[in-house]
């Protein structure tokens, strides 16, 4: 529907206003679709949590464990943090570490992935076992964050 009203311009002639037409409703919903969009998208950008994961002991992502025999344990404890909830569980994978380390029984694997709860805390628990001395790093996963560490076991 189109409305019509005429109102003098400042010269005092007549022009025609024609009001909402079809054409300037579907201009005007076209540029209002980024602005929802964006609208929409940043409670979830503020609502994102900044996760830190830091590995108890390490200095400069690196840590050294020694070990007296094969098949000793040593439990990889990781500090979690963040602004608001963390991740109930985080993950982590041994890379390149055949031979050297493996996990140990007690941890819950999907594949050579281990698994294992965040307790109140953000203390996360990963035993592995030393094989032979060696180093290799280790990848954990606590929801979107990544992080490395490069883990080195000395025989004692």
């Amino acid at each position: 529907m189109t409305t019509t009203s005429t109102t003098p311009d400042p010269d005092g002639s007549m022009r025609g206003d024609r009001g909402w037409t079809r054409r300037r409703a579907l201009a005007a919903g076209a540029w209002s679709v980024p602005v929802i969009a964006a609208a929409v998208a940043l409670p979830q950008a503020s609502a994102s949590v900044a996760i830190t994961v830091d590995l108890l002991g390490a200095v400069d992502d690196a840590q050294t464990y020694p070990f007296s025999a094969a098949g000793d344990t040593a439990p990889l404890i990781f500090q979690v943090a963040g602004s608001g909830p963390i991740p109930a569980d985080g993950t982590a994978e041994l890379v390149n570490a055949g031979g050297i380390a493996s996990w140990d029984e007690s941890v819950l694997l999907q594949g050579a992935t281990a698994s294992a709860a965040i307790d109140g805390d953000g203390t996360l628990i990963l035993p592995m076992v030393a094989l032979a001395a060696g180093t290799f790093p280790v990848l954990v996963h606590v929801g979107t964050v990544t992080r490395t560490f490069v883990i080195t076991l000395e025989q004692a």
